[in-house]
C-alpha cells in the first residue's frame, strides 16, 4: 500500500469493502449472518486503495438530499408509490437522517431532505444491470430528467440563503440518492448495497436552470447508490455513505481470504463499520466513534474538545463524548501512531442508548495504516480491556498475547460457526474501560500500551480509572515528549518581524511560544490558516495543502519549546469569536486584513499550552539494582517522597506479572529491598514500584 499523504489526496472514493452480508468467493466457507445486514462498496473498485483522506470538492453542509426510489422491468407490478415509512426518514425525530447528524456533530452538520413520491420503474429487468451499475445511474437520470414534475433546481440549495436554486448555489444536485427496492447479486460489487458516489464519469447537465439561467449539473459526487428494503437499512446506509463526503475511512475489516484473516474491525462501536444498523442490526447507526468524530470535526465545535496531553497528570475527568462538554484525550506514541480516550454511556445521546455498558474506549490509532483491512495492524484498534490471546477470544481464550494476539473483535467471522467457536463477537460489555472491573491500562496489562508494528514499550500508563458521578477520572504517565524533529511538513508561509526578531515558516519552533490560532476560511473543512505569536514575532502557515493529520503535527511543532519538551502539558482548544480573534491580533500591532488579503474567517479556534506542573505528585525514584546481571538475590533501592503503601512488581517480557511484594506502608526516604529471584528462569525482567504514583521501569537480567 502505498502510505504517502500526497498520493491518498489523489483518492477519489474508489477502495476497501465492507462485508456486512453474505461474501461468497470471498471465503471459501459458506457465511452465514445472524441478521440481514448491508455490505458498502465504496472503495471497492481498488483494492490497493488506501485511506480516504481527499477533500470533497464542493460545499457538503449544509445540504440538501432527494431520494429517488426504483424498481427494475416487471418488479412488484402494481406498486407505483414509494414504501410507507419513506415519511420517517427526514422527519427530524430521533432515529431521522437529520437529527443522526444534528446530534453527532452537536449542531455542527445540517441536512435536509425530501423523497420524490413516485417509484421510478426502470426500462430494463434486474438481470440486465448485473455489473452494468453505470448504466443503471444513467438510466434513472435520463428517467428524472424526462419527469416534467422533477426540477432539479429545487436539489440544488447548498447556499447560505436557504433558498434552493438561487445566485449563491453552486448549480449541482446537493446529494440524491439512488434507491432500489432490490438489487441482484454484482449489481454494484458482489452483494454491496451501497456504494458512496454514483457511478457517473461525465457530468450530467439536466434540462432545468438556477435562477441565473444556468443549467443544474449532476456527477459522481452528487450523491450516493444505496439499495434498502426497510428503513432501518436506509437511515444506515444513506448517513454512512454521506459521512465518506467528510473523508472518513471505512473501519471494518474488508479484505479478508479466510475465516482467520477475517474480523470485526471497530464492530458495532460506530457509524463506519459494523454500526452501521446500529447495536445487533436493530435501531438505526451507532454513533461515531472518536477517530471519526475527529476527522468530522465533531469532537466539541470544531474539535474544539480534543485535548493533546503529555508527561504526568492526575485526576483527568472525562465526560460522554456525545455531550456539549464531552471531550477525547490524545497521547501522542510518536509521529504516526497516538491513543484516543473517549467516554460512551447509554443514557447520553440517542445513538449510543444501545451500548452495552458504560466506560472508556481506548482507540489506538496508527495513521501509517490505509484501514482495518489488516487484522493484526488496523488503522483504528480498539484495545479492549478484556485482552489479547492467541487461541480465542475471552473468556475462552488460555494464550495470553498482550499485543500480538486477537480480542473477541479480531475472532468474529462472517460464518458463524467459526465466530461461536472461538468466542468472537462484534462488541460487548468487556471493551470499556469501567471503572470497576478493568481500571488500568500499562505496558503490563493485557492489552498493553506498546507500539503496534515492532512492539516497542511505551511507558504510557493509564490507570486508576473509576468513574464519579456522571463522569469517568483517570491519571496518565507518558514520557514528557517524544522528539519528531525529523518530521517535516509542506508549510508554505510568511514571517513578520519587529524590534529585528525574526523568524521563518520553515526554520523550525520559536523560542517562545505565546499563541496559536487556527483560521478556517469557508473554502474546506479543515482549518486553512495557523498563525503563531512568540514574542515580537508572527508566524503564518497555509494549511490547504495539509491533511487532518499533518494539521495537529504542525501545530505541536509551532507549540513546543527546547524548554517544555519535559513538561506536564496539555493542549487545548477553545472557539473564539472572529472579533475576539481580531482585537487581540490588533493587541500586537498587526490586523488580520493584512495577514489574509482581506479573507474573512468563518472561524478561529485558540489553541493554547497549558502546564500542570503544580498539582503533580513528586516521584518515587527507582535506582538500578546491583548487582546486574545475577544468580538468584538481587538489591533494589529507591526513594519515597511521602509516606505510601509500598507494592514491588516485576514482570517478565510478555507483559505478565510474575513477582508482586507488598512492602505494606513505608515512610519517606530511601529504602531497599532483597530481592530473591531463585523461582524464576533466566531472562530479562522488569521491574518498578507501585504507590500513589509509580516509579519509572527498569530492567534487570537473572543467569541461571
Amino acid at each position: 500500500m502505498n502510505n504517502s499523504y500526497n498520493t491518498l489526496l489523489t483518492i477519489v472514493l474508489a477502495g476497501t469493502l465492507m462485508f456486512f452480508s453474505s461474501i461468497a468467493g470471498f471465503c471459501n466457507e459458506d457465511i452465514t449472518l445472524p441478521w440481514d445486514a448491508p455490505y458498502d462498496a465504496f472503495m471497492e473498485q481498488d483494492e490497493h486503495a488506501g485511506k480516504l483522506v481527499l477533500e470533497w470538492p464542493r460545499q457538503n453542509n449544509p445540504i440538501h438530499m432527494v431520494v429517488i426510489f426504483t424498481k427494475f422491468k416487471g418488479e412488484a407490478p402494481g406498486d407505483t408509490l414509494v414504501p410507507s415509512w419513506a415519511k420517517y426518514m427526514f422527519d427530524g425525530k430521533p432515529g431521522s437522517i437529520p437529527h443522526y447528524f444534528d446530534q453527532i456533530s452537536l449542531g455542527q452538520i445540517k441536512v435536509t431532505g425530501e423523497y420524490l413520491p413516485k417509484l421510478y420503474e426502470m426500462p430494463r429487468p434486474s438481470d440486465f444491470y448485473v455489473k452494468r451499475i453505470v448504466t443503471y445511474t444513467k438510466d434513472i437520470i435520463k428517467l428524472l430528467d424526462k419527469d416534467k414534475s422533477v426540477d432539479f433546481s429545487n436539489f440544488d440549495n447548498d447556499g447560505p440563503d436557504g433558498i434552493p436554486g438561487s445566485e449563491d448555489d453552486d448549480e449541482y444536485v446537493d446529494y440524491i440518492v439512488l434507491m432500489p427496492i432490490s438489487h441482484p447479486y454484482d449489481f454494484i460489487v458482489r452483494s454491496a448495497d451501497g456504494v458512496g458516489f454514483l457511478r457517473l464519469y461525465e457530468t450530467f447537465y439536466t434540462r432545468n436552470k438556477n435562477s441565473l439561467n444556468r443549467f443544474i449539473k449532476i456527477d459522481k459526487f452528487s450523491g450516493c447508490i444505496a439499495s434498502a428494503p426497510n428503513l432501518n437499512q436506509a437511515l444506515g446506509l444513506i448517513c454512512h455513505e454521506y459521512s465518506h463526503s467528510f473523508g472518513l475511512p471505512d473501519l471494518y475489516d474488508g479484505h479478508f481470504k479466510d475465516n482467520e484473516s477475517d474480523s470485526a474491525g471497530i464492530g458495532f462501536w460506530g457509524i463506519m463499520g459494523h454500526g452501521i444498523l446500529g447495536w445487533y442490526g436493530t435501531g438505526g447507526p451507532s454513533a461515531p466513534c472518536a477517530y471519526t468524530r475527529m476527522l468530522m470535526g465533531c469532537i466539541g465545535i470544531n474539535n474544539s474538545n480534543l485535548v493533546d496531553i503529555y508527561g504526568v497528570h492526575r485526576d483527568i475527568r472525562i465526560s460522554d463524548v456525545g455531550l456539549e462538554n464531552g471531550k477525547v484525550y490524545r497521547i501522542w506514541i510518536d509521529e504516526w501512531e497516538y491513543f484516543l480516550i473517549e467516554y460512551r454511556r447509554n443514557d447520553g445521546i440517542y445513538y449510543d442508548r444501545k451500548i452495552p455498558n458504560n466506560g472508556l474506549l481506548i482507540w489506538h490509532i496508527l495513521e501509517r495504516e490505509n484501514s482495518n483491512r489488516t487484522e493484526e495492524i488496523k488503522l483504528c484498534d480498539l484495545e479492549s480491556p478484556d485482552g489479547r490471546y492467541k487461541d480465542a477470544g475471552f473468556p475462552v481464550g488460555e494464550t495470553p498475547k498482550s499485543n500480538t494476539g486477537g480480542d473477541n473483535l479480531d475472532f468474529w467471522s462472517h460464518n458463524s460457526w467459526y465466530t461461536s467457536q472461538y468466542a468472537g463477537n462484534l462488541g460487548d460489555a468487556t471493551d470499556v474501560y469501567d471503572g470497576v472491573k478493568y481500571t488500568r491500562f500499562t505496558p503490563f496489562t493485557n492489552p498493553n500500551t506498546s507500539t503496534k508494528i515492532k512492539n516497542n514499550f511505551t511507558k504510557i500508563e493509564i490507570f486508576n480509572i473509576h468513574p464519579e458521578g456522571n463522569e469517568m477520572v483517570f491519571d496518565v504517565n507518558t514520557p514528557p515528549f517524544t522528539d519528531w524533529s525529523k518530521v517535516k511538513y509542506p508549510f508554505i508561509g510568511m514571517a513578520l518581524q519587529r524590534f529585528n526578531i525574526t523568524f521563518e515558516a520553515s526554520d523550525g519552533s520559536p523560542e517562545k511560544t505565546n499563541t496559536l490560532y487556527l483560521i478556517n476560511y469557508g473554502q474546506s473543512r479543515n482549518a486553512e490558516e495557523l498563525i503563531t505569536v512568540f514574542n515580537d514575532s508572527l508566524t503564518v502557515d497555509n494549511l490547504t495543502s495539509l491533511s487532518y493529520y499533518e494539521i495537529q503535527k504542525a501545530i505541536e511543532k509551532r507549540a513546543f519549546t527546547n524548554e517544555s519538551y519535559q513538561s506536564n502539558l496539555k493542549i487545548t482548544r477553545e472557539n473564539i469569536s472572529t472579533i475576539a480573534f481580531q482585537d487581540e491580533l490588533m493587541d500586537l500591532g498587526v490586523s488580520h486584513q493584512e495577514l489574509s488579503s482581506g479573507k474573512t474567517p468563518g472561524w478561529v479556534q485558540k489553541i493554547s499550552l497549558v502546564s500542570n506542573d503544580q498539582s503533580l505528585p513528586e516521584v518515587i525514584r527507582l535506582n538500578q539494582n546491583y548487582p546486574n546481571p545475577f544468580n538468584a538475590l538481587t538489591t533494589i533501592a529507591y526513594y519515597l517522597p511521602t509516606g505510601m503503601s509500598v507494592t514491588l512488581e516485576v514482570f517478565n517480557i510478555l507483559g505478565q506479572r510474575v513477582i508482586t511484594m507488598d512492602r505494606g506502608f513505608e515512610g519517606a526516604g530511601s529504602h531497599t529491598i532483597q530481592l530473591n529471584a531463585g523461582g524464576l528462569s533466566s531472562g530479562i525482567y522488569l521491574y518498578r514500584i507501585q504507590g500513589n504514583t509509580f516509579s519509572r521501569t527498569r530492567k534487570f537480567l537473572l543467569i541461571r
